[in-house]
């Protein structure tokens, strides 16, 4: 059975046009025509031009529009025959463009879990930048440090700090005179605790 190019082309040359004078009267570019008659869709804009291109050249050329729609459907759609080439919608890794927006969806959602679930499992970081362990200090000390933008400090049993919204802590807190081991924990919202434990040692108020 013919394929749509061989049509077109044979009617073509049946009433002596070339391709420039038949890309003239219906106004659709000659490079179109040419992988038309050469059965190379993949050269068209889309499944649509290609369909529109068809019947706006059956009628130039007294064909049935119908029938050669028909005929590049068979071919479009199915595998390479006798030689034609044909093409079908592209695909990503042979995923069919129509379940494309699916996978992708998909992707970016399971995507979207793996970093929930990282934050539920994994504790906020805790860095003490000031004072360091062994340090001799005068009370009020000052406490300062990096940690998680959703976490909470606690220091002890009554102090709580909320860091700024690049995870930076402050405080300032008395302490009796003597050596003292401060407990400062971090504390995100899903429960997850880091805990770090700083010795000072007060000389003075």
């Amino acid at each position: 059975m013919k394929t749509v190019g061989q049509i077109i082309k044979g009617a073509r040359q049946k009433r002596s046009l070339s391709v420039d004078q038949l890309s003239s009267l219906t106004k659709i570019d000659s490079k179109y025509i040419d992988a038309l008659e050469l059965d190379r869709y993949d050269d068209l804009p889309s499944e649509t031009f290609a369909k529109g291109f068809i019947r706006n050249l059956s009628l130039r050329l007294d064909l049935n529009p119908n029938e050669l729609i028909a005929i590049f459907r068979r071919d479009f759609r199915q595998p390479d025959r006798a030689g034609v080439k044909v093409i079908h919608r592209k695909t990503l890794s042979g995923i069919p463009s129509q379940v494309l927006p699916f996978v992708i969806g998909g992707l970016v959602f399971v995507i979207y879990l793996i970093f929930q679930f990282r934050a539920i499992l994994t504790p906020p970081k805790l860095e003490i930048l000031k004072p360091s362990s062994g340090s001799v200090l005068v009370s009020p000390i000052e406490i300062e440090g990096d940690t998680s933008i959703d976490a909470n400090i606690f220091i002890g049993e009554d102090t709580q700090v909320k860091p700024d919204t690049e995870g930076h802590f402050f405080a300032r807190i008395n302490l009796p005179v003597g050596e003292t081991t401060l407990d400062i924990k971090a504390t995100n919202r899903f429960s997850r605790t880091t805990e770090k434990k700083i010795s000072v040692t007060i000389i003075s108020k």
